[in-house]
């Protein structure tokens, strides 16, 4: 569930034929559509854009000052990608207005204080690492790194449960586009260890760890709730040949073992049992959803988070409050980053804060 700082910037000088009155979509597809606008009793749009994010984005009115839901997908998905996009987005939207019609849609947010915290305990961290190095990170680079990890731990704990939900949900309700939806899955995967991997060198080990905790856990999640010999791969699409004859998990573990991975599976076989405990209880069969059972969903994602934030002791990173706290809470990211930096660094930080150009 993550919320962008320019939400709408994807969706200005968009076509009028990127909507979905004019655009083919399979039965299944416009049937789960019409079933969640009238669930709902809102309207959905879907527009294609080259630059769109690889999983789509959901800009939607439980959210974002707006009337409508917008599901934006890259222009050159088609056919069952562009499919199971859609599919996973009306869930997430599901979820929000299932939420909000109990009046009680919170995602994770900070606060000055909360940055704070955050922000202190990466330093203290990150010092007991570069005691350890012989190669020290520039002062400068330690700074700046101190709020960018804290807002990718944001965006992951209000992104990662909500992932594992969406794709248990619509593998259930959509056989159709099972196959597909594993292919994504790995691309999916792979780009979310991908990420962290690049910096390595520059994040304190024990938030690199439980980065990629996090996906693992989400990765085996997923490989055990998604049933192995229903999805094989789709040997058509070129980059699933290399994993001919292996099952869901077998791949997905192939794709973590070639990274140094051990001591993420330490703790991502603890995460995994968070997740699994509560997520494994969920009746994902049900024939005809309501927005009871979407709140129930919703009330099993918070627990989940919470239950994370707990296990990676980051209680005081962050706070429940409504999308719009986090939107305002963006707004006043960097003078909540400032304020942070001279209570833990005092006067020092001035200089170094001007050189930086922030």
């Amino acid at each position: 569930m993550l919320i962008s700082d320019d939400p709408l910037a994807g969706m200005r000088q968009v076509p009028e034929t990127s909507m979905k009155t004019e655009m083919p979509l399979s039965k299944p597809i416009r049937r789960f559509l019409t079933q969640t606008e009238e669930l709902l009793d809102t309207e959905i749009s879907l527009l294609r854009q080259p630059e769109a994010e690889p999983g789509g984005t959901l800009v939607d009115k439980y959210t974002y000052d707006m009337d409508t839901n917008v599901i934006i997908f890259p222009a050159q998905y088609v056919g069952l990608l562009k499919d199971f996009i859609i599919a996973k987005h009306c869930t997430n939207l599901l979820i929000k207005g299932a939420a909000t019609e109990k009046r009680d849609y919170k995602i994770v947010s900070y606060t000055e204080d909360s940055v704070y915290s955050g922000l202190r305990q990466i330093y203290i961290d990150a010092l007991k690492d570069e005691a350890k190095k012989e190669k020290k990170l520039p002062v400068q680079k330690l700074i700046q790194m101190l709020f960018i990890l804290f807002s990718q731990f944001n965006d992951d704990i209000n992104e990662l449960p909500w992932n594992a939900i969406m794709n248990a949900s619509v593998y259930h309700r959509m056989p159709k586009i099972r196959k597909t939806q594993l292919y994504h899955i790995m691309k999916e995967s792979k780009n979310d260890m991908d990420e962290m991997i690049e910096h390595e060198s520059i994040i304190p080990r024990r938030y690199f760890v439980l980065d990629k905790a996090m996906f693992y856990a989400r990765d085996m999640f997923l490989a055990k709730t998604l049933p192995a010999d229903e999805l094989m791969p789709v040997l058509n699409i070129p980059q699933m040949k290399k994993f001919n004859h292996l099952e869901v998990k077998e791949m997905l573990t192939t794709r973590w073992t070639h990274t140094a991975w051990y001591q993420s599976k330490v703790f991502g076989d603890n995460m995994l049992a968070i997740i699994d405990k509560p997520l494994g209880q969920v009746n994902w069969k049900v024939d005809e959803p309501t927005l009871d059972y979407y709140y129930d969903l919703y009330k099993v994602g918070v627990l989940v988070t919470d239950n994370l934030v707990s296990y990676m002791t980051m209680r005081d990173w962050y706070v429940w409050e409504p999308p719009r706290h986090l939107l305002a809470a963006h707004e006043k990211k960097e003078e909540y980053e400032k304020n942070a930096l001279k209570k833990i660094f005092g006067d020092l930080i001035t200089d170094t804060w001007e050189d930086s150009g922030s």
